[in-house]
């Protein structure tokens, strides 16, 4: 600024009055003043608003919606948003030239959310299904400690009244069948069902027939003389309803589920389905129901023809197939030691199976959560994108562009949101499916193992 004193003033005066002449009077001089006077230019200064520094906008740029997601957040993402702040940058931006896209990534800068954390989960979810080989020591000395319910569907189709070598295979097989009950751990509750007992093994009788299967013993404490009573009040009659059977036992069996109850199903039969029904399926859906009953299926003088349907049942029920020939082997396959054994490899299967659900949840839910908080982040952005933009004057810039620059991002996370996070599913249910794979062929392996000891 120019500066002026009052000294200066006053000497030009007195050269000015020197020359007018000598009878004019002079003015007393004024005094010159110590203090300086400053004169303001007509640009004078104002506060300007106080606005935030830009950060680096190459973050947001590009294809790549991974790196976008792995980017820092805006200055005022989440609750930290403060609408002058925002207003102010952005139009400091506009009235330095930012076209459309350069204010958008402006405007990122100030506002995009912090999707970090989701997208290192997306990076690396942790999906391991983790669980205990069985060891064939310890195995030995496992005590059963889950509730134990057996159930047995019995066989009195009229070719049960064919003999072998030890009597008649209805006999022989009701006396196996008790002593095999006899000699469960104690607590143990058993089940009689019935089937092939009414109608006949004729074409005329083989509706009535095919329809007969009855639980003649209801899941209760094993009672000695109330089971054989039940046991014997049905001779060898007509046809081989095993479908109808599997699928009466899971309605048999409906109240027993739970994380501490193991179910197993033993089918005696001589033969295979004569009825129509499909006992595979039967078989897989009562070993994948809630109640998650192991099916064995035990075959009583089979020919070899039939052998390959009765273990394709076993095997879709998670089970195994025991062949005996006469009642003594029946006797043998059922003794306790030998059950005692499979039941412990039946109950580690099944604690196996259940810690296995387990995780599965539990990588479930974490999954749920990230998809649900990606979900409100893409929403929050978007709404606080629009908000400010809502609270500027554009001038010249079309809004328009600045919409279309919004949905576009919040479109091309939502995408790769989906298309993560289904892949993730995948991977629970393909690590899932794996592991109780495994289980089940450790399981039976050690089955196998117990039965070739006998």
């Amino acid at each position: 600024m120019k500066k002026y004193t009052i000294l200066g003033i006053s000497l030009s005066l007195m050269v000015l009055a020197a020359c007018g002449g000598e009878n004019e009077e002079e003015p007393e001089p004024e005094e010159a003043s110590d203090e300086e006077v400053t004169e303001v230019s007509g640009d004078e200064s104002t506060d300007e608003e106080e606005t935030v520094d830009i950060g680096d906008l190459t973050r947001f740029q590009g294809d790549d919606v991974a790196e976008w997601l792995r980017a820092e957040p805006g200055t005022f993402h989440g609750d930290d948003y403060d609408e002058e702040l925002v207003t102010a940058t952005l139009e400091q931006a506009i009235s330095e030239g930012a076209d459309e896209e350069e204010l958008y990534y402006t405007l990122l800068d100030l506002v995009a959310e912090d999707y970090r954390d989701l997208q290192a989960f997306i990076d690396d979810p942790g999906i391991v299904f983790e669980g205990e080989s069985r060891d064939a020591d310890e195995r030995e000395e496992e005590e059963l400690e889950a509730e134990l319910n057996v159930q047995v569907l019995f066989d009195a189709s009229g070719s049960m009244a064919a003999s072998v070598s030890d009597g008649v295979k209805m006999e022989v097989a009701k006396d196996a069948v008790e002593d095999f009950l006899g000699e469960m751990p104690e607590g143990t509750n058993v089940s009689l069902r019935v089937y092939g007992h009414k109608g006949s093994n004729q074409r005329d009788g083989k509706e009535e027939s095919c329809a007969g299967t009855e639980e003649v013993y209801p899941l209760s404490a094993y009672d000695e003389d109330a089971f054989s009573d039940a046991l014997n009040q049905f001779e060898p009659t007509g046809y081989t309803p095993i479908a109808a059977s599997i699928e009466a036992a899971q309605d048999d069996l409906a109240d027993a589920d739970g994380e501490n109850v193991q179910n197993i199903v033993y089918i005696v039969s001589d033969g295979e389905e004569t009825c129509g029904g499909d006992p595979v399926q039967a078989a897989q859906d009562l070993n994948e129901s809630d109640i998650e009953a192991v099916v064995n299926i035990i075959g009583f003088d089979v020919n070899d023809d039939e052998r390959d349907s009765l273990m394709e049942i076993a095997e879709a029920g998670q089970g195994e197939y025991l062949a005996a020939d006469t009642g003594e082997e029946m006797r043998r396959q059922l003794q306790e030691e030998y059950a005692e054994r499979i039941l412990n490899s039946l109950t580690w299967e099944r604690e196996s199976r259940v810690d296995n659900y387990d995780q599965t949840t539990d990588f479930q839910v974490e999954a749920f959560d990230v998809d649900t908080e990606m979900r409100v982040l893409i929403n929050d952005e978007r709404n606080q994108q629009r908000e400010a933009l809502r609270s500027i004057d554009l001038g010249n810039l079309n809004p328009d562009v600045m919409i279309d620059f919004i949905n576009e991002r919040q479109d091309k996370i939502g995408d790769y949101r989906d298309e993560q996070m289904g892949l993730i599913r995948e991977e629970i249910r393909d690590g899932s499916s794996e592991r109780r794979h495994e289980i089940g062929d450790e399981a039976r392996e050690e089955r196998r193992d117990i039965r070739d000891d006998r």
